[in-house]
């Protein structure tokens, strides 16, 4: 990534108050020239310019979106915006796992003159008159560069400040910030989530009863996930435990989740586990495949997102009987890609 192209960005959201709308007549030519060699089919809403920049706020393929060029008919780069669930998986991860207490105002996917693209989430604290911070992430969901505070210093305010009676040890602790074996996985936690009944669309049910039609054995049990998903937890013909994944907004199918049997683990994120919970004792609750619907396809390469492995892992809290959680996500190939801090819904505690 260009350091010049990476520091234009930096400034963008000050240099938006100077954009000044105008008619395509006031373009000139040059930059007009740019944008039809940049781009095969769009249609421009507006105009703006800016200082020594001019900037068309467009529709390509259906997607809004907007290109910068400069003054002289060069195309810079351009930017789309996308939300969470359309990002990797990784990258909302390092999210949530690094910035409690931090919310997304927004996310751009952006394609550079040079042929990058790469993800610019700008995230906030929550409370009056704090300051955006950006991350930037390449396609994969892995970060690149950010000028937002220290993650373990984050963590460590936010837990401090909902935990006031905790020693820093403990702290350190609950956060994951002692030392570099530590940080490769979030410290457990307890969960107790209040599991609710959840009533799905027609629409969805409709699409659940025809895909799977008398082929369970339990179920299916609903539940809100994220507030964005449906999920159907159920058992099918072969009574292995399954779940199905749509996504609220379009009453679609997303994905299907099977849950392995020991028997069927995967052995290479078995060997995961065994270093990363050296000396300690743990039991993987589920290690769940989940596979997308053979119609979805990623709203950025087009393609069809490869299954990946879910997995949770629990501890047992010292002189409890309460039980301690971590979770994990792998890639196709048994290859640990990100973590999560939390429960994906109200039935994701064993």
């Amino acid at each position: 990534m260009k350091k010049i192209v990476l520091i234009m960005l930096m400034v963008l959201p000050l240099m938006a108050g100077a954009q000044t709308k105008i008619k395509e007549t006031a373009v000139p030519r040059s930059v007009l020239l740019a944008l039809e060699k940049t781009y095969d089919s769009y249609k421009v809403r507006t105009w703006y310019q800016a200082p020594g920049q001019y900037i068309a706020e467009l529709v390509i393929d259906g997607q809004n979106g907007r290109a910068y060029f400069t003054a002289g008919g060069d195309w810079q780069y351009s930017t789309f915006p996308v939300k969470a669930e359309e990002c990797p998986t990784l990258m909302n991860t390092y999210f949530v796992n690094n910035y409690p207490g931090y919310r997304i105002k927004s996310i751009d996917y952006v394609e550079e003159m040079n042929g990058d693209s790469y993800y610019r989430m700008m995230i906030v604290k929550k409370g009056i008159a704090e300051n955006d911070c950006e991350l930037i992430f390449d396609s994969r969901g892995k970060l690149m560069k950010s000028n937002a505070p220290d993650p373990d210093a984050v963590k460590r305010d936010y837990y401090t400040r909902n935990n006031p009676d905790m020693d820093e040890n403990k702290v350190s602790e609950q956060t994951g910030t002692q030392n570099s074996r530590q940080r490769q996985r979030p410290a457990p936690r307890v969960d107790q989530p209040q599991v609710e009944k959840f009533t799905p669309s027609e629409a969805i049910e409709a699409h659940f009863k025809k895909a799977m039609g008398k082929r369970i054995t339990a179920g299916p049990e609903w539940v809100l996930r994220n507030d964005e998903y449906a999920v159907a937890y159920f058992s099918n013909a072969q009574r292995v435990k399954m779940e199905a994944v749509y996504k609220i907004s379009d009453n679609q199918p997303l994905m299907t989740g099977k849950t392995l049997v020991k028997d069927r683990y995967n052995s290479g994120i078995l060997k995961y586990l065994a270093e990363k919970f050296a000396g300690e004792r743990y039991k993987i609750e589920k290690m769940v495949v989940y596979e997308y619907n053979s119609k979805y396809r990623d709203p950025i390469d087009g393609k069809k997102p490869k299954p990946y492995t879910y997995v949770v892992v629990s501890q047992r809290v010292k002189g409890s009987r309460d039980l301690k959680y971590v979770r994990m996500e792998f890639n196709s190939s048994g290859q640990f890609t990100g973590l999560l801090a939390q429960p994906l819904d109200e039935k994701d505690v064993q």
